[in-house]
């Protein structure tokens, strides 16, 4: 399986709105920064390409 590290709340919040769960909310031991994980998905791609518009 592919995921998808989102470490933008922007772009999360549009994948959440659009009806999209992520699996989990986490924090990079390296980089300290937080991210949500989603599985990708053929509509997950679409969605991401809908926001790069």
């Amino acid at each position: 399986m592919n995921y998808f590290f989102c470490y933008t709340k922007r772009v999360s919040d549009f994948l959440q709105e659009r009806g999209f769960s992520y699996i989990t909310v986490a924090q990079d031991p390296k980089s300290k920064k937080l991210f949500s994980l989603y599985l990708i998905t053929e509509e997950l791609q679409k969605a991401l390409a809908e926001y790069k518009k």
